[in-house]
């Protein structure tokens, strides 16, 4: 009867790549082919501990495991090879101690031949999945970047999108990949929430993304007084810290070309009584986004910051730019449009941009008006407003 064993394997998949240590010594069969980190799970081991191990044995490498890749079994001439492979993150450098030598192969030019047969299964799924490109979507089943979600599917772009929902992502992801042909792949995250986001990006380890669209916010809008503490902790985290934190997560699965465009309002354009936190919170997210352009500058990846002004959403925000009259009217625009055009910005290298000309004229305008009348209008204007969805 043939020995039946029970192995792990680390696959790390970065930016359309896998790593791949090629055995140095074994059994004609796999010698000299490459396979995913790992080994034998000893008795009364968990399989994530024995690949902690294994890492640090074979590499002296630190790992964090995310995620199951897959599992397979392989019978050779004299055993069976049961074998799960977890997607990894590499916490530290590695050192080659008992491999011939180890390498990241892209994806695209895989030959499962070079692979030990036992891993080839899983190679090919892992092929399947991450090779392609995605588009990172936050904010996903709102209006706004639902806009945006179409858009990019009618490009062809795979999605890789987030929210709070899991129902409705469920929902969005059918549609999308129902209509478009594309792939989805989705997460629910709450991205005030650093264990919640943490999840998220366990979730999205592996993936290659060509673009970023981070919508997600929280559009609160009341006197500041009439905030209670966790309220202004989840607005300040929803609205730039995930942002934030999702941008950075991105750059390090980023794709050669790589297009960030963050939504900001032009709210942030000036100090706005009545709206005070989200005015700067918006106003915040626009200087990152431009000073974030210049430190990439010559690194193929791009940042877009879009300010644009009342945008069709919500039934009560409709009715809230009905009551604007004609102004409000010309001033404000569909979810569709803005999203059309801010695409087109971000390839034109746009690194500001606010749609819509009325929104331009008023940004224009309101430079020639001393800074303590603009307050006075606002907060006369403001003060009669309250939203707070959240």
């Amino acid at each position: 009867m043939k020995s039946i064993i029970n192995v792990v394997g680390a696959a790390f998949v970065e930016r359309g790549r896998v790593f791949a240590a090629r055995r140095a010594y074994g059994s004609e069969y796999v010698v000299h082919k490459y396979e995913f980190v790992g080994g034998k799970i000893e008795c009364g081991e968990q399989p994530e501990g024995a690949l902690v191990r294994e890492c640090r044995e074979e590499l002296g490498l630190d790992i964090e495991v995310c995620g199951k890749a897959g599992c397979a079994s392989f019978e050779y001439p004299d055993k069976i090879v049961n074998i799960t492979v977890y997607l990894c993150r590499m916490l530290s450098g590695y050192t080659v101690k008992e491999h011939e030598e180890c390498r990241w192969l892209p994806l695209s030019l895989i030959d499962e031949r070079d692979w030990a047969p036992a891993d080839r299964d899983i190679l090919k799924d892992i092929v399947r999945e991450f090779a392609p490109r995605y588009s990172f979507v936050t904010g996903a089943t709102g209006y706004m970047g639902g806009a945006f979600c179409r858009q990019l599917a009618a490009r062809g772009e795979n999605l890789f999108i987030t929210g709070r929902r899991e129902e409705k992502l469920a929902e969005l992801s059918r549609e999308l990949s129902g209509r478009y042909g594309i792939e989805v792949r989705y997460r629910a995250c709450d991205l005030s929430d650093e264990r919640s986001r943490g999840e998220l990006f366990k979730s999205a380890c592996g993936y290659t993304f060509g673009r970023l669209v981070n919508v997600a916010g929280a559009d609160i809008q009341k006197a500041f007084l009439k905030y209670d503490e966790s309220k202004i902790t989840f607005q300040c985290r929803a609205l730039f810290e995930g942002a934030v934190s999702v941008t950075r997560f991105c750059l390090e699965n980023a794709a050669d070309k790589f297009s960030i465009i963050n939504i900001s309002s032009v709210s942030g354009l000036y100090p706005m009584p009545y709206f005070a936190i989200y005015s700067a919170l918006k106003g915040a997210l626009t200087s990152f986004s431009v000073a974030l352009s210049r430190e990439l500058k010559g690194t193929g990846a791009t940042v877009t910051a879009v300010l644009p002004g009342a945008v069709y959403t919500r039934p009560d925000v409709v009715e809230y730019i009905k009551a604007q009259g004609l102004w409000g009217r010309l001033a404000a625009k569909s979810p569709d449009y803005v999203a059309e055009r801010s695409l087109k910005a971000a390839e034109r290298g746009k690194v500001k941009y606010i749609p819509g000309f009325a929104n331009k004229l008023m940004r224009a305008f309101t430079l020639l008006i001393p800074m303590r009348l603009k307050l006075a209008f606002i907060a006369k204007k403001w003060s009669k407003t309250q939203k707070d969805a959240f």
